[in-house]
């Protein structure tokens, strides 16, 4: 598994890749934005580890010529801007975690693992059936008695997580980092609210519900039956 480690400060780069080689992963390094664009151009890597502030392309503008290259590689932003409009902005173009420095390199190799194991490419789950009702997650749609409802997006990948393992709890945690990720900012809360808004959608009688099974202190599981 090849991982890509992008900082301006060589020092820092070849220590987080030591690090990383020691937790068994192939790294590259490239010490500045456009070597580390031209290396992502031309390389197909499973993860970018990418410093933001670098004096020729920065982070942004790196990561934004990605993904208008429809390159959906997994990235980390490493950085000493910590402001909620600098993590937002790089939310926004498509990262997938945010790690402000200094940092514990302990906690990168956590995050770095942890969005690895969310983006593991998996057996697409096309469709679902609980009893008489037909979800599509191609469609987004919920269909049930001759009816078609909409599906949302983080209500969808809920439902896909609990469906990738039926009987299995999953606690909030896991869904929190699963479906919205480490650097986002759900709460307990909004999974409860997106629970209740999918049952509302899926089950025979919401308030009894047959399907989606919450196991107190410990998370939802799906129960599926014919």
């Amino acid at each position: 598994m090849k991982l890509l480690v992008v900082d301006d400060e060589m020092a820092m780069a070849n220590a987080i890749r030591d690090n990383l080689e020691y937790e068994g992963f192939q790294i590259d390094c490239a010490y500045g934005g456009q070597q580390a664009l031209d290396r992502l151009l031309a390389e197909k890597y499973r993860l970018v580890v990418l410093d933001v502030m670098m004096p020729d392309l920065d982070g942004f503008q790196v990561l934004e010529q990605v993904r208008a290259n429809n390159d959906h590689t997994p990235v980390i932003f490493l950085t000493a801007r910590s402001t909620e409009a600098d993590k937002l902005r790089g939310l926004g173009l498509g990262a997938d975690d945010y790690v402000v420095k200094p940092f514990s390199i302990l906690e990168l190799v956590a995050r770095v693992k942890a969005v690895l194991n969310r983006t593991a490419p998996q057996a697409e789950i096309k469709s679902l059936q609980l009893g008489d009702v037909r979800i599509d997650f191609m469609k987004l749609t919920v269909e049930s008695g001759g009816q078609t409802e909409e599906l949302g997006r983080y209500e969808a990948d809920i439902l896909r997580l609990l469906a990738s393992e039926p009987g299995r709890v999953f606690s909030r945690t896991d869904i929190l980092d699963q479906v919205w990720g480490m650097a986002a900012f759900p709460t307990n809360r909004t999974i409860d609210n997106h629970i209740v808004k999918l049952r509302q959608k899926i089950e025979p009688a919401p308030k009894e519900p047959r399907y989606i099974l919450s196991i107190y202190g410990k998370g939802y599981k799906l129960f599926p039956t014919a």
